[in-house]
């Protein structure tokens, strides 16, 4: 178990730090329209803007409802692991 926290908990931190990635793409082709032009281009859009959602959602609930004043709240959880492993761990 132990090393399965790892694991999400380094995939966390590389998806939040490579976050920016698909940000640059997003405003890429919104300046020069290019996710207009092919479907490919369209496709690599959409999945950049599902990654950028699900980074402000993690965002979010990191700031406003994972928060150490709610930490009892979660203890209880039966997904408390997967909890502690993005929100609450530090990187081992």
């Amino acid at each position: 178990m132990q090393n399965l926290t790892t694991i999400i908990h380094t995939i966390d931190h590389a998806f939040t730090s490579l976050v920016f990635l698909p940000m640059l793409f997003l405003l890429y082709c919104r300046i020069s329209s290019l996710h207009r032009r092919t479907r490919r281009a369209h496709t690599l859009y959409r999945i950049c803007m599902v990654l950028v959602i699900l980074f402000l959602l993690r965002y979010f609930c990191a700031k406003f409802i994972f928060t150490t004043v709610n930490y009892p709240r979660f203890i209880e959880s039966g997904l408390f692991p997967l909890i502690r492993a993005i929100f609450y761990s530090a990187p081992a």
